[in-house]
């Protein structure tokens, strides 16, 4: 059982890298050869000065949160499907900067935006996990046109990441295209290790899950960052 099990992993670790070889860059060139233009942050909430955004995207998520253990309050609505943006942006402040910052805007929410409470099973959960890998945030909502957002701030140090999961992240990150046959044995090896399994990392309402969906985009910058889910359940 053990051999079966190590040769799925080997298998689901080929046949991700053959993925990541052909996988575009996020910073590719326009048609004419030209640098893309410089993303800007779509949201009105404000980041910390001397930040700059690196990348953003719009995105439509189905959450079952029967399967979620540590929600964020991006997709606080429960189950259904949400759509909405993610902005990551590098700084170079510590993480401590980063933290103290967050802390103050929890404390004065910007215009319109209203701060989730940090205490709670759910959050407190949220936290300790958070705070396990060197992360950050706060959760914020605010009614759009009568619709709820739902919005997680957090900020991140790849380095503290990497040295956290090591060469886990790479498998982490690709664990939802994975074929349910090595999905598994996967989760065994994660549970293990983690004590959490591939969809419960990857739970993209949550501080580690945003963490993890940002990690390749800031890695090679040496900087730290800030990523901002701004969702509203459809």
């Amino acid at each position: 059982m053990k051999r079966t099990s190590s040769a799925l992993i080997a298998a689901a670790v080929l046949a991700l890298a053959a993925c990541s070889g052909n996988a575009g860059s996020t910073a590719a060139a326009g048609a004419s050869g030209a640098p893309a233009a410089a993303a800007t942050n779509p949201t009105d909430f404000p980041l910390i000065d001397g930040a700059t955004v690196i990348a953003t995207k719009t995105f439509s998520q189905t959450v079952d949160a029967s399967k979620l253990k540590t929600g964020g309050a991006a997709f606080s609505q429960g189950s259904g499907t949400y759509a909405g943006q993610q902005v990551i942006a590098k700084s170079d402040r510590s993480l401590d900067d980063l933290a103290t910052w967050l802390a103050a805007q929890a404390k004065s929410p910007p215009a319109g935006y209203t701060a989730v409470s940090a205490s709670g099973t759910s959050m407190d959960q949220a936290h300790a996990t958070a705070r396990k890998y060197g992360i950050d945030f706060a959760a914020f909502r605010k009614d759009v046109d009568g619709k709820e957002h739902g919005v997680l701030l957090i900020a991140m140090d790849p380095a503290g990441l990497d040295k956290q999961l090591g060469p886990a992240i790479g498998l982490i990150q690709q664990y939802a295209s994975l074929p349910d046959m090595l999905k598994g044995p996967i989760d065994a090896q994660l549970k293990t290790r983690l004590g959490m399994s591939g969809t419960e990392l990857l739970d993209p309402g949550s501080p580690l899950g945003a963490a993890l969906a940002a990690y390749s985009a800031v890695k090679s910058t040496n900087s730290r960052a800030l990523v901002l889910v701004d969702a509203a359940k459809q």
